[in-house]
């Protein structure tokens, strides 16, 4: 390596990058998941391969390397070290706003935090913090929250649970804790959140129509301000008129929206196939005192280990702002930097745990501590609701583990086997049974 530049991939492993991650990837859709292309990646493995090949590649480079993906060349940061060092200069001199991000976001949440730069990005992270409660466990509004969660929770499990089920569950969770109970049955907004990120997937090159809509209707529920939900803390909340409200909580929906579900859907699946784990988790709500305010912790570290398994953002991307350095190496402005989520949480050369579920070790071990496990990102631009979402996700869990024993269909998960890179939520279906089987 030349002291002052990294070194780049072989022609060979930048095609294969790209038609083996990169394309992939793009394919299922990067804001929101395309069902059948979703299936058949999984059913022809290729995150499987994705993984293995990715595991070799950054074998091969000691260093972070740059590769072609298409028509751009990209850093690829795998070491924790370098990923600690760009996520802790994120929003500058590494912006999270990629070209390809940016363009894809600004389609249905323009405003959003996580594609904003210094110095208005300091203005609405001091507003996302000030209403979620950034790092200040449980929400003040948990009582609230956890009673809309039993509600939707008791429905959910009284049938069998698909993904369409506890995805629109959480649809309606996630309108009732931004928007608060009088939105609980306005899929209208959710719908048109869910047009707009399936126009994204396709890299429009216009504005739509949907989006002045779908902010008027946030904007009616941000006035309205009802009592017990996130909206209600909008008036007090640090902001100029730069913030713009609406975008932010425009984001939360989408954040909230599909992602968590999905995470709450994984964990139940390896619940109800680590039966050991699941006893664990049902020793420790059965002792826990009455309040729900308090998250219990290994549940909650079942939910992280689920997220590490299959992280929902497979890939971060940041573009450096300006000349800067990386580990003492030259990287020029405009550089766009690419971390690949799945392949560093599922690297068997540098996770003794990779392909296991492995909750204790966010209890006991140091996962918590490592910059290669990045489902809720790291450093400043950590996902400020973070805790909200993990307080909401184990509520269901509990609610639905607390009714009975979870029984799965539609995959075969094992503590005897290596888990599989993919776990395709469309397929999946879970019983909950009030007996163990």
């Amino acid at each position: 390596m030349n002291d002052n530049y990294f070194p780049s991939a072989s022609l060979l492993e930048s095609v294969r990058f790209t038609t083996q991650i990169a394309v992939p990837n793009v394919v299922q859709g990067l804001f929101r998941r395309r069902r059948r292309a979703s299936e058949l990646a999984d059913s022809l493995g290729i995150d499987h391969r994705a993984v293995r090949f990715y595991e070799e590649l950054v074998n091969r480079h000691e260093v972070p390397i740059y590769v072609r993906v298409g028509t751009t060349t990209m850093l690829l940061v795998h070491r924790p070290e370098d990923i600690a060092e760009v996520l802790q200069g994120s929003p500058d001199p590494f912006a999270s706003d990629p070209d390809t991000k940016s363009k894809g976001m600004a389609h249905f949440q323009p405003d959003a935090l996580t594609i904003t730069r210094a110095p208005l990005w300091q203005n609405r992270r001091r507003f996302a913090e000030a209403i979620l409660d950034a790092g200040s466990p449980p929400h003040r509004m948990a009582e609230t929250f956890i009673h809309a969660v039993n509600e939707e929770a008791d429905k959910l499990a009284s049938s069998s649970i698909t993904w369409e089920q506890i995805n629109t569950t959480f649809q309606r969770l996630t309108r009732r804790v931004i928007f608060g109970d009088a939105a609980a049955d306005d899929s209208e907004v959710t719908d048109l959140l869910t047009i707009l990120m399936d126009e994204a997937n396709n890299s429009p090159s216009t504005a739509s129509p949907h989006l002045p809509e779908l902010l008027d209707r946030v904007q009616h529920y941000i006035g309205r301000a009802e009592p017990g939900c996130l909206a209600s803390l909008v008036g007090t909340a640090p902001k100029n008129e730069d913030t713009h409200p609406a975008g932010q909580l425009l984001h939360w929906m989408f954040a909230m929206g599909d992602t968590l579900p999905a995470n709450v859907f994984r964990a139940l699946a390896l619940l109800a196939t680590h039966h050991d784990h699941l006893d664990l988790v049902r020793d420790e709500l059965a002792a826990r005192s009455t309040s729900q305010e308090v998250t219990p912790e290994y549940l909650t570290a079942c939910l992280h280990d689920t997220m590490r398994l299959w992280p929902t953002t497979v890939m971060f991307g940041r573009v450096t702002t300006r000349d800067t350095t990386l580990h003492g190496v030259h990287v020029p402005a405009d550089t766009q930097i690419l971390i690949y989520n799945l392949g560093n949480h599922r690297n068997r050369d540098r996770v003794a745990f990779a392909d296991q579920f492995s909750p204790q070790e966010w209890i006991s071990g140091n996962a918590a501590a490592n910059w290669s496990f990045n489902f809720f990102s790291h450093g400043p631009q950590g996902c400020p609701g973070s805790g909200l979402a993990l307080h909401l996700g184990t509520a269901v869990l509990a609610r639905l583990i607390g009714r009975g024993f979870p029984r799965l269909y539609g995959a075969t998960l094992s503590a005897d086997r290596p888990l599989p890179p993919s776990l395709n939520v469309f397929d999946l279906e879970i019983t909950i049974n009030s007996r163990k089987v």
